[in-house]
């Protein structure tokens, strides 16, 4: 097995840290699951189950003055601190240096990092940006693999709890301890990354010097004036950029970040939040499925005299439409199941609508998902206030 060039027993390079010796409490093992009566191994700290990956936390609703702050690299970094790869650590650590070199724009110091190698790379802004990315895929896969179900030059058969990822969650859960102390709430947290409304300068400085005690290094990559959390995967948030032009009515212009595919969707976006001008494009709808196969099932539309079951695969573009539509289907093992998302709905391929002129879309299917949207808001305070 070779690793940066060399050859590497991993058992004998990898160095396995208990995490209890770190965070005093932390415990993994089995716990008993009442519904089914079995155990089920996992890790628990500070009266929480935190899983086996990145740590999430979130408290729904809509909040105000929300800073967002990221830990830079915390799965490299968590590598670097276990030294998780014996004599090899100094080699990967050189790869997440010059990355986020990279990443501030600090040619002049990736240039001397990994003997020079990288230097003919750097003298093109778009060249860099491609060298930064391809250090990125190649960092994260190398931790990737420290937990992979396989065996390989980067997993130590001891690593059962996938320490790397842990170190980073069971830190998010003190932090989220010591804010919640300072009387603060947190809104969110997402493996590397915790929000905090009402933020004041003095507690984003306390997250930052937090963090510096476990060895991770945050950035406060912005406030979002407005922010809505729906789950622990779904948000939007705007930051206030000015106001609107008294010919486009009275009221405040944000910068939406949309993070889960409920506010993601472009209909659902543009409608709600920034009004931009609906494209086609926004009209197509991509379905795929895991298993089995698509097909466009034409034979109930009232309106086709010809029978068509069209082979579609498994990925596929299509718009809802109000005549000449079709159902879609997932088939496998000779069943039917109806395509996630699609039921209720009639079909056609993007590329043939984009030859009908006068195409008929369904948009009871668009503005059904703008009314969820706006409901899943409104369910936590007045919609109409959250975006003026």
């Amino acid at each position: 097995k070779i690793i940066f060039g060399e050859e590497k027993n991993p058992q004998k390079s990898f160095v396995y840290t208990d995490l209890s010796e770190m965070f005093p409490g932390y415990v993994y093992g089995p716990l008993r699951n009442e519904l089914t009566g079995k155990d089920v191994w996992c890790s628990t700290y500070r009266d929480e189950i935190t899983g086996e990956g990145g740590y999430v936390y979130a408290e729904p609703g809509i909040y105000e003055n929300v800073a967002l702050l990221d830990v830079a690299s915390m799965h490299p970094t968590s590598i670097e601190l276990l030294n998780a790869f014996g004599p090899y650590t100094e080699n990967y650590s050189a790869l997440k240096t010059a990355r986020l070199a990279i990443k501030h724009k600090d040619y002049e110091k990736a240039g001397t990092l990994l003997n020079g190698k990288l230097k003919p790379y750097l003298g093109d802004p778009d060249d860099a940006d491609a060298l930064s990315y391809a250090l990125k895929i190649v960092i994260n896969i190398v931790y990737g693999v420290t937990s992979a179900s396989f065996p390989n030059s980067f997993k130590d058969n001891r690593n059962v709890d996938n320490i790397v990822a842990k170190r980073g969650a069971l830190f998010m859960v003190d932090l989220k301890h010591a804010v919640q102390e300072k009387g603060f709430t947190v809104a969110h947290i997402k493996t590397d990354s915790i929000k905090i409304p009402d933020a004041t300068p003095e507690i984003i400085a306390f997250v930052m010097e937090f963090g510096k005690k476990y060895g991770y290094d945050f950035e406060h990559e912005g406030t979002y004036d407005k922010f809505c959390l729906v789950n622990d995967a779904v948000y939007i948030a705007g930051e206030l950029i000015g106001r609107r032009q008294e010919s486009d009515g009275e009221g405040n212009l944000y910068k939406w970040t949309a993070v889960g595919a409920q506010f993601q969707h472009p209909y659902v976006f543009k409608t709600l939040f920034t009004h931009e001008e609906l494209t086609f494009d926004d009209f197509c709808e991509t379905k795929s499925v895991k298993q089995g196969v698509m097909y466009l099932d034409f034979n109930k539309d009232p309106l086709r005299k010809v029978t068509e079951f069209v082979h579609v695969g498994r990925t596929g573009s299509f718009v809802p439409v109000l005549t000449d539509g079709a159902t879609l289907w997932r088939i496998k093992d000779d069943k039917k199941y109806a395509v996630t998302g699609t039921k209720g709905y009639r079909w056609i391929e993007r590329d043939v609508a984009a030859n009908i002129k006068d195409l008929k879309i369904d948009m009871t299917y668009f503005e059904n998902l703008r009314i969820d949207a706006f409901e899943a808001i409104d369910f936590y305070g007045d919609f109409g206030r959250f975006v003026s």
